[in-house]
């Protein structure tokens, strides 16, 4: 056997090995920790090259992906229906917070106007990182690495704060009112979803839509859940294993970004990232005493992360799963056909009058 696959059999062993034992620990979310304490310990402590497979990963992603779309019932689409306005204002708030966070991240890292606004948008990172790459004055590698370095703090603070507001009788109900797959679907419900999520997916490539591998799978099973009435959950195992050849990927991503970040640009990304959850947070405890939504959805809809991690740890809590997707994906639409041509706009306004 080759190096290279011995260290990705070693990763993948020593990241069940985590999850089992935190698990035993009941530490929340062990087969989301799990693989990423292993993929430090494989990199920090043994000093092992690893590159995870692309493809690995994304089974896990688009087995997520199916998890989210199974919780789109018509009563929960129907609920969503009520509920737009939340989801509008949420993602408008949580915008402006980014802005007003900019200005403090500007003069702490000692860096230009352009290259803090296109750091700070959450939710956006392909589309923030083609507008840095446009714009002559932005700062690519400061953008980069701040938009990436987000997940650190993502997977750090997020599932601690939901944790703290987690109501005590809050279950998904996805998982009592169906029944797992392996129980539900035959092989011929199984090729058809596959064959379903292939064709949107290449859909989505060829009109280069962002987060493909993850919106397919819910858009099929959208489709599925509202043109059958066969629904069905995955099977906790399954979950598992999606969270570690995922999850996997993001520990040896956070494992290179620790690596760059130092001195003054590492306190200001801590500052802006921090500052964006915490604020978040407090935005919907506010929004809270309105609408009178659950505090701890809320802040799973409004936290400013990849839509993948925080669906992990959605489901770990018990939330309403297809809610916070709507909050996420919604916020995926506006920044990419509203917000990010405004930010183009804005910018290239401001270096003309800088010229003038």
């Amino acid at each position: 056997m080759k190096r290279s696959d011995l260290n990705k059999v070693i990763i993948l062993l020593l990241s069940v090995v985590c999850g089992f034992i935190l698990q035993a620990l009941h530490i929340i979310l062990p087969w989301m920790f799990g693989p990423i304490i292993a993929s430090l310990i494989c990199t920090k402590l043994f000093k092992m090259q690893i590159k995870w497979p692309t493809w690995l990963s994304n089974l896990g992603l688009i087995a997520l992906g199916i998890q989210i779309g199974t919780s789109f019932t018509k009563t929960v689409i129907g609920d969503i229906k009520d509920d737009w306005i939340s989801i509008i204002l949420v993602s408008i708030l949580l915008l402006m917070l980014a802005l007003i966070i900019s200005i403090p991240f500007r003069k702490i890292a000692g860096i230009n106007r352009e290259t803090a606004i296109l750091s700070v948008i959450p939710g956006a990172l392909s589309q923030m990182l083609v507008m840095a790459e446009e714009n002559k004055k932005a700062n690519m590698l400061i953008v980069s690495l701040t938009q990436t370095s987000r997940i650190i703090f993502v997977v750090m603070l997020v599932p601690l704060l939901s944790f703290l507001f987690q109501e005590k009788d809050a279950k998904n109900q996805s998982s009592f009112d169906t029944s797992y797959l392996t129980e539900t679907l035959n092989i011929w419900h199984v090729l058809i979803l596959v064959a379903g999520i292939v064709v949107v997916y290449y859909i989505m490539k060829a009109i280069k839509f962002p987060t493909k591998i993850l919106l397919a799978p819910i858009v099929v099973l959208i489709v599925w859940n509202l043109s059958t009435e066969i629904t069905f959950t995955l099977d906790p195992w399954l979950i598992a294993i999606a969270q570690i050849i995922y999850m996997i990927r993001i520990g040896l991503q956070i494992s290179n970004l620790l690596n760059d970040l130092k001195g003054r640009i590492a306190i200001a990304i801590a500052f802006q990232n921090i500052m964006l959850i915490l604020t978040a947070l407090l935005m919907v405890i506010l929004l809270h005493f309105f609408n009178h939504q659950s505090i701890n959805e809320l802040f799973l809809g409004a936290a400013p992360g990849g839509m993948s991690q925080i669906i992990l740890v959605a489901l770990e809590v018990g939330a309403d799963v297809a809610m916070i997707s709507s909050y996420h994906i919604f916020r995926i639409f506006f920044i990419l056909f509203i917000i990010a041509p405004l930010v183009g706009y804005y910018l290239k306004y401001m270096n003309q009058k800088k010229q003038e």
